[in-house]
């Protein structure tokens, strides 16, 4: 196994590669702007879980006669586990690229002239890429559930169901489309979406995501006489999101649909969670017979745990 400094590498391009890769830009974090990250679990760990428990039982009124048959308590349940799986990605250096590097070094251009890290930062970005599509799409191959997995939804669970109709378009898909409909109905979806998360009291519509398209409707004028946005309305006097995020997950490119989604949600820890049993982390390279340096970059996770599937949203055509 080569080391820095041993090589033509020295250490300040180690520097030079850690610093590109540890400095995500937010667009690629998408995954960890919607949700809590738990990091709690060991690094080694191949399974994680949570248990769960139901209270069972009942209490009754006696009469003045009492009687015999009490009802008794207990309680039932189980565990819920999800495997961790290592996301990797790699970059690699030939002997003429540290070459060329060594002969800056030797015109006294080195300290000046950074390594080319571009390769750094595009093994980060499909890491990452890779991190979103597991939270949000999942991947049946190694049975990792997204958060737009159909199972999450249904009776007793979230909720993902058609926008309403507007008043304009030739079909209802169309008039499902924020870009056809007006500011008034875009928050009767949105009202819509917070009443049903918030509908047994037990969770807060905290967050609203979109696609980038749909985030640029919530932008322009209520209406001709009445210049507020509705994103601005939605932030000061409306509903109140702790968060709006725009991203490309929402949209039907992405989530495996036809249609965009609004997608409502509380992200406290106690519903819903990024697993990631280790960060990303830049392994230590290794040179092979012909002179070319490897580097290993890994992430660990096990996806998004969701306790509480009741506390989502998903409002389709929008």
């Amino acid at each position: 196994m080569a080391a820095f400094g041993t090589g033509i590498f020295e250490a300040d391009d180690r520097l030079q590669i850690e610093q590109t890769l540890y400095t995500p830009r937010e667009q690629e974090l998408i995954a960890r702007r919607a949700f809590s990250i738990n990091k709690n679990y060991a690094s080694y760990a191949k399974e994680v879980g949570y248990d769960y428990y139901e209270r069972t039982g009942s209490a009754k009124i006696l009469g003045p006669n009492g009687a015999k048959d009490i009802p008794f308590v207990g309680e039932k349940g189980g565990r819920v586990t999800q495997n961790v799986y290592t996301i990797v990605s790699g970059v690699r250096y030939t002997e003429d690229e540290r070459a060329a590097l060594e002969a800056k070094r030797a015109l006294g251009k080195g300290p000046s002239t950074p390594l080319d890290t571009l390769r750094v930062a595009t093994a980060r970005r499909t890491i990452f890429e890779k991190e979103n599509a597991l939270a949000f799409v999942g991947d049946s191959s190694i049975s990792i559930k997204g958060i737009w997995d159909s199972s999450f939804y249904g009776t007793d669970l979230g909720t993902a169901e058609n926008v309403a109709t507007g008043a304009t378009g030739a079909t209802d898909a169309d008039k499902r489309l924020w870009s056809n409909k007006t500011a008034a109905e875009i928050l009767a979806d949105l009202q819509e979406a917070v009443s049903t998360v918030e509908s047994s009291g037990l969770f807060k519509a905290r967050v609203l995501m979109v696609s980038p398209e749909r985030f640029n409707r919530l932008r322009k004028p209520y209406s001709a006489y009445a210049l507020q946005t509705l994103l601005s309305w939605l932030n000061s006097e409306g509903m109140y999101f702790e968060k709006i995020i725009a991203s490309n997950v929402c949209s039907s490119t992405y989530n495996g649909d036809t249609v965009d989604y609004m997608f409502v949600y509380d992200d406290d820890p106690e519903v819903v969670q990024l697993i990631v049993t280790e960060d990303v982390r830049l392994h230590d390279p290794v040179r092979d017979i012909i002179g070319t340096d490897e580097f290993a970059i890994t992430l660990k996770t096990a996806g998004v745990m969701l306790r509480h599937p009741s506390a989502l949203y998903v409002g389709k055509g929008i």
